[in-house]
Order: structure tokens, then C-alpha cells, then sequence
């Protein structure tokens, strides 16, 4: 008896900390045009656009971009993008790129109706950074 129970313990605990995968196109949770703006202290302002785009079932594609807007209201931008992203969980996705400062950059994005929440982590060079979560808004 105590080799059944362990036998079914063990198969119970195995199949739940697995996944299920995703079943149906996920993508739509994720595709749209989002926005995020956050002022810092210094007196800049930066403004995030990213445009997340379907490429086929559950593949996706990213474009983001980031303006910075100095206290002179001259302005920086930048650009990146990472391709063919799968998605594998209908609420959360997670994912690495190389940036165009060839930094490897790890993102994480919780799905919502009308928000994307987001954090990043560039995990290579002297200027890594991480990214608090953010919560864009879907436009």
C-alpha cells in the first residue's frame, strides 16, 4: 500500500509542476501597440512604444522603441527588435535578445486585457541595467 501512495504521489507532483502547453494561438493576448512613459528625476523624460506583432500561431514579433526627451527638449532614440518569439503560456512570456549594443537582454511580460507589464534585465556589458515592472497601456 505505501508503494501505491508513493507511486501516485510522485506522479501527481510530476504532472503538476509541468506546464500544459499552450493549446490554441495565444498570440492575440499579446499583439498591439502599448505605451509607457515615466519621468526621472533628472528631468528626463522617456517614452516606450513597443509593437508587438503576430508572424503565425503563437510566433510573434517585437519592435520597441525608446525616446528619451532632455530638459532641453532635444531628443535620443532607440530602436530594437527581437523576431520569432514563441509563446508558450497564454499570461506570461518570457524571452532573450541581443539589443543593438550587442547586450543580451532578458524580458519577462504579464499579459492583461489592456496592459502589458513588463521587466528587463540587460545581462551583459559595464552598463547592465534591470528594468522595474512596468505597466504599459495598450492603445
Amino acid at each position: 500500500m505505501k508503494n501505491v501512495i508513493l507511486i501516485l504521489a510522485v506522479l501527481f507532483f510530476t504532472g503538476c509542476a509541468q506546464r500544459d502547453p499552450v493549446r490554441s494561438d495565444a498570440s492575440e493576448n499579446y499583439t498591439g501597440t502599448y505605451k509607457f512613459t515615466i519621468a526621472s528625476p533628472n528631468g528626463f523624460v522617456s517614452k516606450y512604444t513597443w509593437v508587438i506583432t503576430r508572424r503565425s500561431v503563437n510566433l510573434l514579433d517585437f519592435d520597441m522603441q525608446k525616446v528619451v526627451v532632455r530638459s532641453d527638449s532635444s531628443e535620443i532614440l532607440s530602436r530594437d527588435a527581437a523576431t520569432e518569439i514563441e509563446v508558450k503560456d497564454e499570461k506570461r512570456l518570457h524571452f532573450t535578445y541581443t539589443d543593438k549594443n550587442h547586450r543580451l537582454v532578458e524580458v519577462t511580460l504579464l499579459a492583461a486585457p489592456k496592459k502589458l507589464t513588463m521587466t528587463s534585465t540587460a545581462l551583459q556589458g559595464d552598463d547592465a541595467t534591470h528594468l522595474a515592472w512596468y505597466e504599459f497601456d495598450r492603445q
